[in-house]
């Protein structure tokens, strides 16, 4: 939390204020919900989503997910506002609240009652005042008075009172009391989200201003000092944590970047550093490499770019068409990483502009856990390289990734989906790879002008869509290295096709269909789903191809235990079928065979006719 302007300490017990007669806290009317706020019903532990006119009652519990927050304002016109990965509850204690985790911020007008937030270490009293309670990584509790008087009561009867821009610590086991430290009420109040981070101002914003006026008089006169510290989340009876501004890129550096990973980050403005984006600490790192602790699928790996726990880009809160995120202060770089140690999530359309297109720059999106991309929404990226990586699964709605100048690679650790018009658009090469899933394509387009590579530990299955390379001398490479490999209605154009599968592979075509072709020069264009100058199929199990014209092909190659064709048409080049036992057989499939089931042609005639006597097709073994 921000921080200081001078530093004072002092250790007083004063009594606690009692609280007068009121209207008891036990409901509340929520006024604003962004992005993940859940109200789960104390009786059986259902779970629903906020929403604006809701009434939250005691006993149920709020909970509010990464980079959200809500507004719940009483009849009495109390004002709670709850932050990011925030639990909390209305204790069945008059005006009470239950903070489990998380920050709050709570306001109760000049006469009505004020209130109390309870946590496992001590109680914050509060009458008629406005102040900012934040639960500690250590379990113990941070108090920030805005405006008014703030008691703090400890467990054990000590008390401690705070003056308008002034924080404390209540200690784990809440027994001892801690220093207090001045703040910068200016600074923090900018840059909080509880605070400004909603649609209407708080009702006691105009005593918050009179409050940051008189600070401003002080440090003007010089009778307080802005120091230029921060106060860190740290503290004991006698201290309290303090950083320095001009340190903390390097601490966060020689850490690995543990400080500014710990800390979310909504970008919804161009600028990196803008002012919503609370600092400390610092989120970019450009000269300085970090790691991702802990996490085994970039173990290894080190990042430069913009680090924090959970970033979201464009929010429905920011209500923009499309974000354009300014990269220009960084195009030196030759490589930029978004990297969340958590979730990174895109929830509306993004370009990342400011990069040299013709520079030779990697920009890579990174998350700890997974990437998510809100439906029909479209990420730009013009740089040399695209990449996207996380561990966990990907789904691609309808959502369009572009990149006019380089390649696109998507590297996850679960499955990658693509469905409902998603569009992957590379100038260079595009990548799909997961290292211990599958990919499933379907009613999608895949471009990569250089080539499209897709590798899957499981299997590889497309429909009803469109895999393109260039005609002339673009590849298409398609490897599930212990799953099978389908192929339904599918057009694939490219000069190069290779499939290699642990399992099976299946090419198939409903024979209606007029998918996308490749014109190729020495062949006129044909309805087909896959149309190539060559072709290559390995398999461990089963070749089926069905309703397939290979007629463009220059050369194909089929090898797997066994391979069916039924309605093929094998065109007039260098055809070559290899199977367990390396046997041509005609109107069935037999295991080990290769089985030509029904018109199966070469050469506008019967396949059959060709095999194995210098006509063009070799039919052998797999060894």
């Amino acid at each position: 939390m921000k921080k200081l302007a001078a530093i004072s300490f002092c250790f007083g017990c004063i009594a606690a204020i009692s609280i007068c007669r009121a209207v008891d806290l036990k409901q509340s009317k929520v006024t604003q919900v962004v992005n993940d706020v859940q109200i789960i019903s104390a009786s059986d532990q259902t779970k629903k989503n906020a929403a604006v006119n809701d009434i939250f009652s005691m006993p149920d519990i709020l909970r509010t997910g990464a980079a959200s927050r809500a507004e719940l304002v009483a009849q009495d016109e109390t004002v709670t506002r709850v932050g990011a990965n925030t639990i909390f509850s209305f204790d069945p204690a008059n005006r009470t609240i239950d903070l489990q985790q998380g920050s709050l911020l709570f306001h109760s007008p000049h006469g009505k009652g004020g209130g109390t937030i309870h946590t496992g270490s001590a109680t914050a009293s509060v009458l008629g005042t406005t102040l900012i309670v934040t639960i500690t990584q250590n379990g113990g509790m941070k108090v920030i008075d805005l405006e008014g008087e703030v008691e703090v009561k400890f467990l054990n009867g000590l008390g401690q009172s705070l003056e308008p821009g002034q924080m404390t610590f209540i200690l784990p086991g809440g027994n001892q009391l801690a220093p207090i430290i001045i703040f910068r009420l200016d600074d923090l109040t900018e840059k909080s989200l509880l605070v400004k981070g909603f649609n209407q101002p708080l009702p006691s914003w105009p005593l918050i201003i009179q409050q940051i006026e008189k600070q401003i008089k002080l440090i003007k006169s010089g009778r307080e000092t802005d120091t230029g510290l921060f106060a860190g989340d740290n503290a004991n009876a006698n201290q309290v944590q303090v950083l320095d501004a001009n340190t903390i890129q390097s601490d966060l550096n020689s850490s690995g970047g543990i400080s500014a990973l710990n800390s979310d980050a909504t970008i919804n403005q161009p600028s990196l550093t803008d002012a919503s984006i609370p600092t400390p600490p610092n989120h970019v790192f450009v000269n300085s490499s970090f790691k991702l602790p802990g996490n085994s699928f970039f173990a290894g790996q080190s990042f430069k770019g913009f680090a924090a726990l959970d970033i979201f880009f464009n929010t429905p809160a920011a209500e923009l068409d499309s974000l354009s995120v300014n990269l220009s202060p960084y195009a030196s770089a030759p490589v930029f990483d978004f990297v969340a140690a958590n979730d990174l999530d895109i929830e509306g359309s993004v370009v990342f502009a400011g990069f040299d297109s013709a520079a030779n720059n990697t920009l890579s999106l990174i998350a700890g856990n997974q990437i998510s991309i809100s439906p029909n929404f479209t990420v730009e990226a013009d740089v040399a390289d695209f990449e996207l990586a996380a561990p966990a699964a990907l789904t691609l709605n309808g959502v369009n990734l572009q990149n006019s100048v380089g390649n696109i690679g998507l590297t996850f650790g679960q499955d990658i989906s693509l469905e409902n018009n998603a569009l992957i658009n590379a100038q260079g090469n595009a990548t799909l790879k997961t290292t211990a899933g599958g990919i499933d394509i379907s009613d999608s387009i895949v471009n990569g002008s250089d080539a499209v590579t897709l590798t899957a530990k499981q299997d590889v299955t497309i429909a009803n869509s469109t895999i393109a390379a260039n005609e002339i001398v673009g590849s298409v490479n398609i490897t599930a290295n212990s799953g099978s490999v389908s192929l339904t209605d599918t057009s694939i154009q490219a000069f190069y096709l290779t499939i290699n599968s642990g399992d099976g592979i299946l090419l198939d075509s409903d024979g209606t269909a007029t998918p996308q072709t490749i014109k190729n020069p020495n062949a006129g264009p044909h309805p087909s789903a896959v149309e190539i100058p060559s072709l290559n199929l390995s398999a461990a199990t089963l070749i089926s191809a069905n309703n397939m014209d290979f007629s463009s092909f220059d050369i194909i190659n089929m090898a797997a235990n066994t391979i069916n064709l039924s309605d093929v048409n094998l065109g007039t080049g260098n055809v070559t079928l290899k199977s367990l036992l390396g046997l041509l057989n005609v109107g069935s499939s037999k295991s080990g065979y290769v089985n030509f089931i029904q018109n199966v042609t070469y050469n506008n005639d019967l396949a059959q006719n060709y095999v194995n006597n210098g006509g063009g097709i070799t039919v052998t073994t797999l060894h």
